[in-house]
């Protein structure tokens, strides 16, 4: 490496820092209210940023929600929050992205040759607890006295053609335990008959103290 220092992970092989990887960090957190009703007694909320590279939209609370993000085509980002509770409802939410080049003046930090900074140790980075499938009901247990918040890496829905809804995968942090399970958020014309599935795909990550 042409400067900096580098981090080993307990294996001996795994690096954790160095000048050439970049760990996604919290770029933008806070608490977003849901704006618009959805069929079944939901609710849910859009919204775009721009100057993102690889982000990453997780959520917390304690009430069933879903997130998922994609490309606006115009070198944004658009993020979509869903959740069970009513137009209003707060939802905890975390962006993770790699960090930018804004400087604190203070603080350990690596650069690349590039001059990109790939660590700062001011910011709170992604820590991920586990990753898992869900089709459905699924719990996972973890640390209590930790703060948990989840990314949906693959969106999870299934599409019951023949009683006319539509359901995603949702999931809920309580405490120590993770969650999921089907909520309901569209209706349609329940012909021809037909189940369409897609498994959800989701990382737990400890945002505790963020």
């Amino acid at each position: 490496m042409p400067a900096g220092f580098t981090i080993w992970n307990p294996d001996g092989h795994t690096v954790q820092v160095d000048d050439t990887y970049r760990n996604l960090a919290v770029r933008e957190q806070g608490v977003i209210n849901t704006v618009g009703s959805l069929f079944g007694g939901g609710s849910m909320v859009s919204f775009n940023r721009s100057g993102l590279q690889y982000p990453l939209l997780a959520l917390g609370g304690t009430g069933w929600t879903m997130g998922a993000s994609w490309n606006d085509q115009a070198g944004g980002f658009i993020f979509n929050v869903v959740s069970a509770g009513p137009v209003g409802t707060g939802v905890p939410y975390y962006i993770f992205d790699v960090p930018d080049n804004t400087d604190f003046h203070y603080g350990a930090q690596v650069f690349d040759a590039n001059g990109n900074k790939t660590f700062d140790a001011l910011r709170k980075y992604l820590r991920v607890v586990d990753m898992f499938d869900s089709n459905g009901d699924v719990s996972r247990t973890y640390d209590a006295s930790r703060t948990y918040a989840f990314i949906h890496m693959v969106f999870g829905f299934r599409q019951w053609n023949q009683i006319g809804s539509s359901q995603v995968v949702a999931t809920r942090p309580t405490g120590g335990l993770v969650e999921t399970s089907y909520m309901t958020t569209d209706q349609f014309p329940g012909s021809p008959p037909a189940l369409n599935v897609r498994t959800a795909t989701i990382l737990v990550v400890d945002v505790t103290n963020f």
